[in-house]
């Protein structure tokens, strides 16, 4: 029998000479890789598709010239995918955009588990007769790299990128966004193609009409979808996730347009991002590499961060009593920058604190771990949770809401960054402790994201904005 005959996918048949024939099956099958997989054009006529498909172009992979990514993600990984349910007929298509390469994919679902995962979308929807747009979280990308503190990652990657998708959806027409969700039914219908993706969040969108000026589009469309080879690695990380926290959720709620964080005065004016906007300063966005020295105009970076009271309809539940939500710490040194705040921050959960320390450029580099691109920030904004009230035994969705609260908020400053002409960027590594002493918070909360603002210092944008790098077909 030879070597070729027992490595799944085949390899070099000759004769192996004096190694030992098991370790030679072992090495080839551990260097082993699979062909790419093959590609060819198709028509896409229906309107319905080709519409959820723009949506997931403009919202999620790029922006203007290039292959430029239209949300931030740590490391430039992008733990995600997507998967649209659509189309006009009795039998839903089901499609996963190639968020890298620019390609789709036609899942084959049998037409049974089809019709189950397009009644398992439309549930408690809220939208009739809609298309889905589906954000699956894939941790193993962020873990591989920032080992478990990665799934924390992953979960505001995939919410930056969610809420991407419900703000260019709703440019549009309606739209909502749901975090309760039959994850399992979803799941099973998905598990044979996509393992080891966890079931984030579904954006549903108003479908096209006949009369919707819709061009027809073409496609790249690939072979069918094969597991990675990397499934045994995935397996591992994904081992490390809390079940309850993967699988974990609560009934069904009813959808509501709110701020995602608690604020005391109703939000109006220039303070939310416009259904208009969300495309051109999406364009806009970019996260900055290095911070200069120079002063910021302080009304900007007021106006940057009042943003955070744009409404978004979700399914998130009322926490105005306090209970589960996020909450928002700015911190700043004492200057106009700090006045500007106290005079346009909505309040609520939203607190200003103000420390020389903030002004200290070595202080701010060591409160980010030694990372002196930061040092000359000139406003930390850190969101935090109260983990005596989120941490939970049979509450894991609180977590999930919180998470996506931190990460659409963060969202929201990007945008209003943009506007505002103000540089800003995610701080991924922090000294948590230093950070609660200086800002003035207690032990008891957990700092979940950290983001910094200031002026640009001209050296390019970040990572999260170039293309995307991937191996071997990821």
């Amino acid at each position: 029998m030879s070597i070729r005959e027992r490595v799944p996918g085949g390899t070099d048949p000759r004769p192996l000479g004096g190694l030992d024939d098991a370790f030679g099956a072992g090495w080839l099958r551990m260097i082993a890789l699979e062909p790419a997989p093959q590609e060819h054009m198709v028509p896409l006529r229906d309107a319905r598709l080709v519409r959820v498909l723009g949506l997931v172009e403009d919202a999620l992979r790029r922006t203007g010239d290039g292959s430029r990514r239209s949300v931030p993600s740590a490391g430039a990984l992008y733990p995600y995918d997507v998967v649209v349910v659509g189309g006009s007929g009795r039998r839903p298509q089901v499609l996963r955009p190639d968020l890298t390469r620019g390609i789709c994919a036609a899942l084959p679902l049998s037409g049974a588990a089809a019709a189950d995962l397009r009644a398992a979308l439309d549930e408690d929807g809220g939208i009739d007769g809609a298309d889905h747009v589906v954000l699956l979280a894939r941790p193993w990308l962020s873990m591989r790299k920032y080992g478990p503190r990665g799934h924390l990652y992953t979960q505001l990657d995939a919410g930056h990128a969610a809420t991407s998708l419900l703000g260019t959806a709703l440019g549009q027409g309606p739209a909502v966004l749901r975090l309760r969700v039959p994850r399992r039914r979803i799941s099973a219908c998905l598990d044979p193609f996509l393992p080891y993706r966890e079931v984030h969040s579904v954006v549903s969108v108003e479908a096209a009409r006949k009369d919707d000026q819709v061009r027809e589009t073409t496609v790249n469309l690939t072979s069918l979808p094969r597991r990675d080879v990397a499934e045994s690695m995935e397996r591992f990380c994904w081992s490390q996730i809390p079940e309850a926290l993967r699988d974990g959720g609560d009934r069904a709620l009813p959808v509501t347009s709110a701020p995602v964080v608690v604020v005391d005065d109703a939000p109006g004016g220039l303070r939310r991002i416009g259904r208009h906007e969300w495309r051109l300063l999406t364009r806009l966005r970019q996260s900055c590499k290095r911070f200069d020295q120079q002063e910021q105009p302080a009304d900007g970076v007021a106006a940057a961060l009042e943003v955070i009271t744009t409404t978004l309809p979700t399914d998130l539940p009322d926490v105005t009593g306090g209970d589960g939500g996020v909450r928002v710490s700015v911190l700043t040194g004492p200057g106009p920058i700090a006045d500007a705040c106290r005079r346009r921050l909505p309040g609520g959960d939203i607190r200003l604190a103000v420390s020389d320390a903030a002004n200290d450029p070595a202080v701010v580099t060591r409160l980010c771990l030694g990372q002196r691109h930061i040092g000359w920030a000139k406003a930390l904004v850190m969101f935090h949770l109260r983990t005596e009230r989120l941490l939970r035994a049979g509450r894991p969705q609180d977590v999930r809401d919180a998470l996506f609260r931190a990460s659409a908020a963060a969202h929201l400053i990007y945008l209003g960054a943009a506007r505002n002409g103000v540089a800003v960027t995610a701080v991924g590594g922090f000294d948590t402790r230093a950070l609660r002493s200086v800002a003035g918070i207690g032990d008891g909360e957990e700092v979940v994201y950290l983001m910094a603002l200031g002026v640009e210092a001209g050296t390019g944008g970040k990572l999260d904005r170039l293309a995307v790098a991937h191996a071997h077909g990821e």
